[in-house]
């Protein structure tokens, strides 16, 4: 613990030397940056039946240099965060990627109203990607963008969690233009994924994402989308010593009473789901809609998945957490059916903004539910996940072009599962202390 904590200072005073001298000396619109501080209690860290509660501390960095190339912008960033546990302290991990983009504007800048973009809820993008895609948005439906995001990013955890290191890239492309009255989208994203110490689980991936809206001068933006993704897993085969498809048992003399007593255990294994899966495909479809103002916007989103084959693999009964993406063991292609989402930003009087954020989501899996001891009770795991979460925060201008965001932080969540290792429930809160320039 003393170490990940003396990092943790370490990194934050690196962080605020950069700023100042950064802040002192570069000229306008090339570097940005934010760095913050936050420290909170969770209920339930792990997500999973135990609901232990601890408090957890994290930094964050984020870097970014930007220069303009005709109508287009090149830009390079890196984004860092650090996880220490107060509890838990053997799953602090760091987590970091870094990032080249590329986006071509096509056409004269209009003086349009600012829209909605759809994208900015896709539960794959970070909060950095969010705020792209919202400014590109401005002008989305009568200007053509066209934009390639490489990146390159990892997970580094302690060794007796070393199954969560990975390294991981993706490449990404986006096409928006305008059909008449009408706008389009499309946007695909390739990624691979090596885990060092879980090859079972690296894998290649790609989803081809298509929009088709409508923009109104009011401000309302709706439409349609369809999605079609698909992931392979590097590794036909997995180590028959450290995982079971199903959960075996074992017998075991204890030693004790006439001719000595036998005991029947779980094995010690770990479960990985659908271990013969080589290939995974998913299909997805949906509605969109928001209407924004000059204060504020509201966005939503019906989505519903479609598994047209065997679910991926994952680990079950197996914690897991993840700060600036989603989390390999449990991501969308292990399950089908619908999902709802609803993201409400307002400004509020004294300067304080706020970002209020409800979803449902009803998870059929394409693996069997399980009780405590790793045995099937059920043919699939069903989960139906409900959360809320809002955001506060204000913004202070400081000297010499920095700025200090104020932010609170709370959250609810409601996995009712059939699974028993996923039944659970949580709620959060905390602070944070953030300085960009």
């Amino acid at each position: 613990m003393g170490n990940d904590v003396m990092s943790h200072r370490v990194l934050l005073w690196c962080v605020i030397t950069l700023a100042s001298a950064v802040g002192a000396s570069r000229s306008p619109a090339q570097v940005s940056g934010f760095m913050s501080a936050s420290y909170g209690y969770h209920r339930n860290p792990l997500y999973n039946y135990e609901m232990i509660p601890d408090q957890l501390r994290q930094s964050y960095l984020e870097l970014t240099y930007a220069h303009p190339v005709g109508n287009g912008t090149i830009s390079a960033g890196y984004v860092g965060g650090l996880m220490i546990f107060n509890a838990f302290t053997d799953r602090n991990y760091y987590e970091h990627n870094g990032r080249l983009t590329y986006l071509q504007a096509f056409g004269s800048i209009p003086r349009a109203p600012r829209s909605v973009n759809p994208e900015s809820i896709d539960e794959e993008e970070g909060e950095e990607e969010k705020a792209e895609e919202e400014e590109i948005a401005d002008t989305d439906s009568v200007r053509s963008y066209f934009d390639v995001n490489a990146r390159i990013g990892g997970r580094h955890d302690k060794a007796v969690f070393r199954e969560f290191d990975n390294i991981g890239t993706s490449l990404t492309a986006g096409y928006r233009f305008r059909i008449g009255s009408l706008f389009m989208r499309i946007h695909n994203d390739f990624g691979m994924r090596s885990y060092a110490n879980l090859t079972e689980l690296s894998n290649i991936s790609d989803v081809l994402t298509v929009q088709l809206g409508r923009f109104s001068q009011g401000g309302l933006t709706a439409g349609v989308l369809a999605q079609g993704g698909i992931k392979h897993f590097t590794n036909d085969v997995y180590d028959t010593t450290r995982f079971e498809s199903k959960r075996t048992y074992v017998v075991k003399d204890n030693g004790k009473g006439k001719g000595g007593a036998k005991l029947v255990e779980p094995s010690d294994k770990n479960i990985l789901v659908n271990s013969a899966t080589t290939t995974a495909s998913q299909l997805a479809g949906g509605v969109f809609a928001g209407s924004s103002w000059t204060a504020g916007s509201l966005m939503a989103e019906l989505l519903y998945r479609y598994n047209t084959g065997s679910g991926t693999r994952y680990l079950a009964q197996y914690a897991n957490t993840s700060m600036l993406n989603e989390d390999i063991y449990n991501d969308f292609f292990s399950y089908d059916g619908p999902s709802g989402r609803i993201v409400y930003r307002q400004s509020l009087p004294l300067g304080l903004q706020s970002i209020v954020t409800v979803e449902a989501v009803r998870k059929r899996f394409s693996a069997p539910a399980l009780n405590l001891n790793g045995d099937q009770i059920a043919d699939n795991r069903i989960d139906l996940n409900g959360s809320a979460d809002l955001w506060l925060s204000r913004y202070f201008e400081l000297p010499g072009g920095l700025g200090l965001d104020v932010a609170l932080s709370a959250g609810v969540v409601r996995n009712q599962s059939n699974d028993d290792y996923n039944d659970f429930s949580l709620s959060q809160f905390g602070m944070s202390l953030g300085v960009g320039f």
